[in-house]
């Protein structure tokens, strides 16, 4: 009879382990017919729950495999907003628990392809929730659903960066939109590496790192830009505005070089460098004003500098004249003086034609009055002060 006893004991403790196993089955079975029973995800959350709290199961790697595919198809549907985080803890212990074998340490690997198989399916669980985050605005959470794509698909045989680059750019773009711009940063590098959205992820990382004011990067990452896409005009534009604001006056003359001998046409590269020229040869910065207004007649910003130019090259021989004591040479010099404002105003009053912005006008027309108060132009002067008025 003892011996019976312990018979049944044992048939008893089977029974239970079994049931218990049987309530991960009855989970997996549920989100197989899904497409038959969509309310069976609820009946699979709860038998999967029931099965990680026994410890008859707790030891199972298929608990946690289900439990993945469970909580990752709950976050897809939009009714776990953890449930991305929950199943990647899960299919975590799948693999550790495969990676120990049984207590013997035997069947190491065992469930290494159903461990891939769920891996592919919580990648595209973490796609649709990604998605579905993204379109409500909720970009931290696109994120991390993105990035846990390109994770699960990375731990595949074979696995190839390159055929992730969708899903690397959607983490780059969702985390930009989070103004998380270090994350951003570091998935538009891998979106360049793997060539894709090159140009744009070139200029989107060169935001991020001007968000973040990492000045090194910025420069680093536009150069390569440039290298790898030379033809492309807004990178090399972004480059040069790069050294012009940062002062780095030499490197920005030899891209504006390297520009206008790739884009001669247009007028805002010979703008740009007439600026910097005014620091090196003002007959170098007059030509490419000039050849700037030439390309674009209506380029307030040319017209207005070379207008400046000429001013102050006349103010600075009214102060040589104001030294010289000499009353013949003090005349010829301010004869001089006078003909180089005369040189001034046309581009000024031009300048003035060509834009709409009130500061800009202003700028203008003190220009103007100056000039023409020392001139000694009265019916100038009065028109100008009048159209100063009207603009305050």
């Amino acid at each position: 009879m003892k011996k019976l006893a312990l018979i049944v004991v044992a048939a008893c403790t089977l029974t239970v382990g079994y049931a218990q196993k049987g309530k991960v089955s009855s989970a997996e079975n549920a989100l197989m017919m899904l497409q038959i029973n969509p309310a069976g995800l609820d009946q699979a959350k709860a038998d999967i729950d029931e099965a990680l709290q026994n410890e008859k199961t707790v030891g199972f790697v298929k608990t946690y495999t289900v439990a993945c595919d469970v909580y990752s198809t709950l976050a897809a549907q939009g009714k776990d907003d953890e449930g991305i985080q929950k199943a990647k803890e899960f299919i975590l212990k799948a693999m550790e628990l495969d990676k120990k074998g049984d207590e013997k340490g035997k069947g190491i690997g065992k469930y290494d392809k159903e461990i891939k198989k769920v891996l592919s399916k919580y990648s595209n669980s973490a796609a649709n929730y990604g998605v579905n985050c993204f379109n409500t605005q909720n970009y931290n959470g696109a994120k991390l659903a993105f990035s846990e794509t390109v994770w699960a698909n990375s731990l595949q045989d074979g696995y190839q960066m390159a055929n992730d680059s969708l899903f690397i750019y959607n983490v780059a773009i969702a985390a930009m939109q989070a103004e998380d711009y270090a994350t951003a940063a570091d998935y538009f590098g891998r979106s360049i590496q793997v060539g894709y959205e090159g140009p744009m992820s070139i200029l989107r990382r060169n935001y991020c790192f001007t968000q973040l004011g990492d000045s090194a990067q910025i420069e680093a990452n536009l150069k390569d830009g440039f290298e790898k896409f030379p033809e492309n005009s807004d990178i090399l534009t972004t480059l040069i505005q790069y050294y012009l604001s940062s002062q780095q006056n030499e490197a920005a003359l030899g891209y504006l070089n390297t520009a206008i001998e790739k884009d001669p046409s247009n007028p805002l590269f010979f703008y740009a460098r007439g600026c910097l020229n005014e620091k090196i040869e003002l007959a170098a910065a007059i030509k490419d004003y000039e050849t700037a207004i030439e390309k674009d007649p209506k380029l307030f910003n040319a017209l207005y500098n070379l207008g400046v130019v000429y001013y102050n090259q006349g103010v600075e021989i009214v102060g040589v004249a104001n030294g010289e004591r000499d009353q013949k040479k003090y005349d010829e010099l301010m004869k001089q003086a006078n003909e180089t404002f005369g040189k001034s105003t046309p581009y000024l009053e031009r300048a003035l034609e060509a834009t709409d912005d009130n500061s800009n006008k202003r700028a203008t027309l003190d220009a103007l009055k100056s000039i023409y108060y020392r001139l000694q132009d009265d019916a100038n002067t009065l028109r100008v002060i009048n159209a100063m008025k009207e603009l305050q």
